[in-house]
């Protein structure tokens, strides 16, 4: 059962990266401005993002709950709270501002700043994962 769940965490978070990555293009490439790429990247944002890095920390927790980790190693608990960070990010810069431009607004920088603090808050978690430090 650890491998599976091993498995399923770490292909899953390669994907999420991944996903995070292409968000980050779609905000450079000017989802601010255009509602066809704001609606691609809404997409992708709520479903590659959001969803896939929740259904993650649920196989991780899972996975630390079968393996025997403890919840207060430091890097399971700094990849917790750094989810925290991706989840503000994502509802209060990235969601409102894709929200504003597909109903035909114009967003703002707000929306490449969460992307960017998205991409760089999931690829810390992701080293921390591979890395498992110890201190």
């Amino acid at each position: 059962m650890s491998t599976g769940l091993n498995h399923l965490h770490t292909n899953l978070a390669h994907l999420l990266v991944l996903c995070a990555l292409l968000n980050m293009i779609l905000a450079v490439l000017g989802a601010a401005k255009k509602p066809s790429l704001a609606s691609i990247m809404d997409k992708c944002h709520r479903f590659g993002v959001m969803m896939l890095g929740r259904l993650i920390y649920v196989a991780g927790l899972g996975l630390a709950m079968v393996t025997g980790h403890s919840f207060t190693q430091l890097w399971i608990l700094a990849g917790i709270l750094l989810w925290g960070v991706v989840e503000v990010a994502g509802k209060r810069l990235v969601g409102a501002e894709l929200g504003a431009v597909v109903e035909g607004g114009v967003g703002s920088g707000k929306l490449m700043a969460g992307a960017a603090l998205q991409l760089v808050a999931i690829v810390v978690v992701y080293g921390l994962m591979q890395m498992k430090p110890t201190f």
